[in-house]
């Protein structure tokens, strides 16, 4: 963070470290997929299915080294623009871009630039002109073993791609070299949580919608909903049946469900 910070996207740029990551957390948020926050000091990073990288600028080898071996043992990794550029001391690495992790992500690229009226090339995504714009940034990446998801609406870097996958070992590296915009971010961010086989149910039911689970105290399932919205919100009910402990009724499986405005429910199996 403190060595994005310093960077960014150079001269003038008002950008932080949290302009790159908080939209990765919103579109996790909406979609209702639970997050835990982890760091190079995290001894357990290999229990996860998936991990989100964004802007890793500074980093050590040892642990691209040990993301690489995450994707290659069956883990799947998001990295955006900017990852792995330079070490722990931000020391731009004198190889190929980016550094190390090209490997797991199948690619490189030599030339960066700020993008002036650039999108992706046949709005991939489906989320219209307005919102498949890219901004701030965006790396020229050419694939090696990689697999193009998106690539630019340039006159001259059409040729380039802007956002790849590749299978490295038993799991899959997705590397987002632009920074897009909160819908594409959102959209992408979908595509690798199915690929992952982490869509459920309650990935189903998204904002203004959104839901949590917990156990009780008599190791009873509970599921709670809250509509922040001033419109009614309509979602069906996924799990085994039970009671909706705010007003003592019955709520059955796939029971279509609708709270109020500004409402919640709280179901316990």
């Amino acid at each position: 963070m403190t060595a994005f910070n310093a960077f960014s996207f150079g001269w003038g740029a008002k950008e932080n470290y949290n302009d790159i990551l908080r939209p990765f957390y919103d579109a996790l948020y909406r979609s209702n997929l639970d997050v835990d926050f982890i760091d190079p000091t995290s001894t357990d990073i290999e229990k996860y299915k998936l991990i989100i990288v964004p802007a890793l600028y500074a980093a050590p080898d040892s642990l691209l080294n040990r993301l690489n071996r995450f994707v290659k043992n069956g883990g799947n990794v998001v990295y955006t623009f900017k990852s792995g550029f330079s070490d722990e001391n931000v020391k731009v690495r004198p190889a190929v871009q980016p550094g190390i992790i090209n490997e797991a992500c199948g690619i490189s690229y030599s030339q960066f630039t700020i993008p002036d009226n650039v999108s992706l090339k046949g709005d991939p995504y489906k989320v219209g002109k307005e919102k498949n714009q890219v901004k701030n940034w965006m790396e020229l990446v050419t694939p090696t073993t990689a697999k193009v998801l998106a690539s630019y609406d340039h006159p001259v870097w059409g040729k380039y791609a802007a956002i790849t996958e590749n299978k490295y070992g038993k799991g899959t590296a997705t590397y987002i070299g632009c920074m897009t915009s909160n819908s594409l971010t959102e959209k992408i961010i979908q595509e690798t949580v199915k690929n992952a086989g982490l869509w459920g149910p309650n990935q189903e039911i998204a904002f203004p919608v959104i839901t949590k689970s917990g156990v009780n105290q008599y190791g009873k399932k509970i599921h709670y909903y809250f509509n922040y919205s001033s419109s009614p919100g309509n979602f069906t009910y996924p799990y085994n049946g039970g009671t909706d402990l705010l007003s003592n009724t019955r709520i059955d499986k796939n029971a279509r469900i609708t709270l109020e405005p500004w409402g919640m429910k709280i179901v316990e199996e």
